[in-house]
């Protein structure tokens, strides 16, 4: 009697721990990440960087850290590689780990973003692995021969109407963006449609602070028609220089469109949309400009000075 107690407090005891077991695996904690999205600034072909993100246990379960691992995926994983922590046992709900991620960008490479992932997995006993953990670390990297903001989530970027401007230069970073991948080869045409993405932006912003400032309004808009008659030069559209008028015209539909792309991208909410035009509205329907047109000496810097 006493060997049959014993075999069914051994059975009890057996399925008690297989049933622990089991807990312990079935991982029932979520994790977040700071940051929470991995987007650094652009980085050049060639270049190299480390840096620091951490996840935190939110419970409401222990994880188990020896059976933790990270990995990369998608196009990120080919420059991007994360290094392995000495995971504790546990992390305890509140924990935290930090992970140190390396990016190696490839000699020559073009301009462009390539985005990943960084995943936390867990393995079970069986070598099974799972993944558990709902919340990732979105990886984003802008390949650039010449620094650009990264871009902002849109619910962060729209929160506003100025937008984020990450690099103070009064420039909207989507509007930095834009031209920094319109025109990778060319600084002179950078240089351009960032003074005039500039002057809009004011326009718009002056507008948005005082809406009862008629002078303010036209000033801005004398300056606006100085970067416009700057991007007319610097894009060979108005018969000034060496090109034939086949050239000169397909330089003016580029600026035409060009123009409409900032326009599009300056009011691409319904906020930003109502203040540019109010603005605009305020003048009447007028232009206000100067009657001598130098073209040139409205940039304000000397465009026959840059090679490209």
């Amino acid at each position: 009697m006493n060997m049959l107690k014993n075999k069914k407090f051994l059975i009890a005891v057996g399925i008690l721990l297989a049933f622990f077991s089991v807990a312990v695996w079935a991982t029932s904690a979520s994790v977040s990440w700071v940051p929470a999205r991995y987007a650094p600034w652009s980085m050049e072909s060639g270049q190299s960087t480390t840096t620091t993100v951490t996840f935190t246990n939110n419970g409401p379960s222990t994880i188990n850290g020896k059976k933790l691992a990270l990995e990369i995926r998608g196009d990120a994983a080919s420059i991007v590689s994360v290094n392995q922590p000495s995971f504790p046992t546990t992390i305890k709900k509140g924990e935290s780990v930090s992970v140190n991620l390396s990016v190696q960008t490839a000699p020559e490479m073009p301009i462009g973003v390539i985005d990943g992932t960084l995943v936390l997995l867990e393995t079970e006993p069986n070598g099974t692995i799972k993944d558990i953990f709902k919340s990732t670390l979105p990886i984003e990297i802008t390949v650039s021969p010449f620094l650009l903001p990264p871009t902002t989530p849109d619910d962060e970027e729209k929160a506003t109407i100025a937008g984020t401007d990450l690099d103070e230069n009064v420039v909207p970073d989507r509007i930095d963006r834009w031209i920094g991948f319109a025109y990778p080869q060319s600084e002179k045409r950078r240089m351009a449609l960032t003074e005039m993405a500039k002057n809009e932006q004011k326009f718009m912003m002056d507008y948005v602070a005082d809406p009862s400032n008629k002078a303010k309004a036209r000033e801005n808009s004398l300056l606006s028609s100085k970067t416009q008659n700057c991007q007319w030069y610097v894009f060979g559209a108005i018969g000034l220089n060496s090109l034939n008028e086949t050239e000169r015209l397909i330089a003016q539909d580029i600026v035409f469109r060009d123009t409409k792309k900032m326009l599009a991208l300056m009011t691409n909410t319904k906020e930003r949309y109502n203040a540019y035009f109010s603005a605009e509205n305020y003048l009447g329907g007028m232009v206000y400009s100067d009657d001598d047109r130098t073209y040139k000496t409205d940039c304000s810097f000397d465009p026959d000075s840059l090679p490209n």
